[in-house]
């Protein structure tokens, strides 16, 4: 009996560790520092550097968002238009949350933050599809007639939203790692419409991090 205490008492630590840790590495980051759960935000991680804050920052700098295969995807293929949807409308919802309490610039300077971003663990599917299933350039997903029912070959699903934030000198203030798609969001056959508003959370829940150092 005490055996048997002592495998299952071993069986739930191990869980709570497994699903405490954070997502595997993609390499994005240049190094990766001991990130603890939020709990502000369920299965998201962060790590903010000693005595650092968001405090002041009152406009926001974003490098070009990348994106990142997942290392096990079974299919490598890679459809360039659809990389660019995903990121040029990332980057329309992070700055449409964002301003006009955050603008958004091209430089660097005074209280100005510098943000950067990566989709990862994103992972690809073969699809068999006529010449109208292909994504545009310049896809735009808030315009386009049947975002509600067509879904791109890449998979967001699993993938994660890695977030380093920067001074205006490069020095690191916090690490974020968020699911992409929360739990309220059905990961079977995501369309364009679902990844629109998953990408419009991501941009949500980076606005609720600068508001919650920059209370009006």
């Amino acid at each position: 009996m005490r055996r048997a205490l002592c495998l299952i008492a071993g069986l739930l630590v191990l869980t709570v560790a497994s699903a405490a840790s954070p997502p595997p590495q993609s390499g994005f980051l240049d190094s990766y520092p001991a990130l603890q759960p939020d709990p502000k935000h369920e299965g998201s991680f962060i790590y903010m550097e000693p005595g650092a804050s968001l405090k002041g920052f009152t406009k926001v700098q974003i490098d070009p968002i990348l994106v990142w295969y997942a290392k096990d995807s079974t299919y490598q293929g890679i459809d360039p238009n659809e990389l660019s949807a995903v990121t040029e409308n990332l980057r329309k919802a992070v700055v449409k949350n964002l301003e006009p309490k955050y603008p958004v610039v091209s430089s660097d300077g005074p209280n100005v933050l510098r943000l950067r971003l990566a989709v990862t663990n994103v992972t690809a599917e073969k699809k068999k599809r006529g010449i109208l299933g292909y994504t545009p350039v310049g896809f735009i997903i808030s315009s386009a007639k049947n975002a509600a029912t067509a879904g791109p070959n890449l998979n967001i699903a699993s993938a994660t939203l890695e977030a380093e934030l920067l001074d205006a000198s490069g020095k690191r203030l916090a690490v974020v790692i968020d699911p992409l798609a929360g739990q309220d969001v059905q990961k079977e056959n995501l369309t364009w419409a679902d990844i629109g508003k998953v990408l419009d959370a991501a941009g949500k829940r980076l606005r609720a991090r600068m508001d919650s150092d920059n209370p009006q």
